[in-house]
């Protein structure tokens, strides 16, 4: 029997982040907690309702707080559940973490997020297999790069389902771009997309839809590549080419009328990216721990194996 796959959508306040479910045979496996305590209390909720069969496993897709913050619900009502993570998502969680914790009680309060949100331990495999499923692997693909660097994606062939983290959004929901620091992270995220339809999946599971919304990987996948065009001739093209930086104030009317659809924290993902990328514009200084711009094609790319230079 394949492996089921449900998703369920965090409030608007905790950005719409998706908490997917991969339920087997005797098993069950959940990617991605939410940001905020009652969008946690929601998901165990969401998965006694899905499924009897024991969490063993909770995984994370990369290391920004609204897909790890507050496992700790999760894991006190799944007690029988390991919290994982590749390694590199676990170091990209540690870079920052101590910074987190204190930044983020004071914008939802103390009453919304762990004073101690629990830290992923490292997983080192490449796939993982639940019990009397051997036919249906959960295949990890990483590093690569999504809306930060160091994605891991999560692919069932049998099922042809890929749970993507936030290396997709969907096209309900503007892309968080204010960590493409460089044209190399542009061209990687690129490469990513191409990854992920090279795989030819039916469902792509997205890392943010917004309320009354259903993935198509598609009109997805779609939305992607014209989110980061329209990114590449607004933003890094004008840079390359020592042209003039446009304001915060057009950056953010340009990505607002280009997506009307997307009407939702606007002031969080196309205020922060104007404010990053636009003339006069005020940098999120707590986002920068991860020294995105020395990141260069062979690390990000590392994987596509290319003839050595002579």
């Amino acid at each position: 029997m394949p492996l089921q796959t449900h998703y369920t959508i965090s409030s608007e306040t905790g950005l719409s982040s998706v908490t997917s479910l991969i339920v087997g045979s005797t098993s069950a496996v959940i990617i991605d907690p939410p940001f905020l305590v009652p969008d946690a209390k929601s998901v165990v909720e969401f998965v006694k309702s899905k499924t009897s069969n024991p969490v063993v496993g909770v995984f994370v897709t990369h290391h920004h707080p609204d897909h790890y913050f507050s496992a700790n619900p999760i894991l006190e009502a799944f007690p029988t559940a390991r919290f994982l993570a590749h390694p590199y998502v676990r170091a990209g969680i540690d870079r920052e973490y101590a910074e987190k914790v204190i930044y983020w009680p004071n914008v939802f309060g103390k009453e919304n997020v762990p004073a101690n949100p629990a830290k992923p331990e490292v997983y080192n495999y490449s796939f993982f297999i639940l019990p009397g499923d051997e036919a249906s692997p959960v295949c990890l693909l990483g590093p690569v790069q999504g809306d930060s660097i160091d994605h891991t994606l999560f692919w069932l062939p049998t099922e042809r389902t890929i749970i993507t983290g936030d290396a997709v959004y969907a096209r309900s929901t503007h892309a968080w771009v204010e960590e493409i620091e460089t044209p190399q992270i542009l061209d990687a995220w690129r490469l990513t997309l191409k990854l992920i339809e090279s795989l030819n999946p039916q469902n792509i599971i997205p890392g943010h839809i917004e309320q009354g919304w259903t993935p198509n990987a598609k009109e997805d996948m779609a939305h992607m590549h014209k989110y980061l065009d329209l990114f590449e001739s607004k933003i890094t093209r004008p840079s390359q080419e020592g042209g003039k930086k446009p304001g915060v104030d057009d950056l953010f009317k340009t990505f607002k009328e280009a997506f009307p659809q997307c009407e939702k924290n606007l002031d969080f993902f196309l205020g922060k990216m104007s404010n990053a990328f636009g003339e006069g514009g005020e940098v999120w200084e707590e986002n920068r721990m991860h020294d995105v711009k020395s990141r260069q094609k062979g690390v990000l790319e590392g994987f596509l194996l290319e003839a050595k230079a002579k």
